[in-house]
């Protein structure tokens, strides 16, 4: 797996990013996925796409594919997942610092109710 997601997903999850990992399907078995999250011990959402019908409909082309997501709801980025993590990083600051207090609390609660 992507150890900096696993970095972030440490980092800032409480601050509000939320990472979602989509495998694309046509390449790994769906026991392989889960035995690599299982044994990385990745938090974050993990998505089997069997037959890649989530990749298709948005038009993902390449593997491996991001996109950072704004809190607007708009892509901030995309691109190579391995490419330009500290660049990756600076926009995942930038966007959270848009987070307000009302919603950190928002999301502590929700954080609080899954334990």
């Amino acid at each position: 797996m992507k150890p900096h997601l696993v970095k972030w997903d440490e980092s800032y999850r409480k601050k509000g990013l939320v990472i979602v990992d989509i495998d694309n399907g046509k390449i790994d078995t769906m026991d392989k996925v889960k035995a690599s999250v299982e044994a990385a011990g990745i938090k974050y959402a993990t998505a089997w796409d069997e037959g890649a019908k989530t990749c298709t409909t948005y038009g993902v082309k390449g593997y491996a594919a991001a996109f950072l997501i704004g809190t607007d709801g708009k892509v901030v980025w995309e691109g190579f997942p391995m490419s330009q993590v500290e660049k990756k990083e600076e926009l995942i600051q930038k966007e959270l610092e848009k987070v307000t207090e009302e919603e950190l609390k928002k999301i502590e609660k929700e954080m609080e109710e899954k334990k």
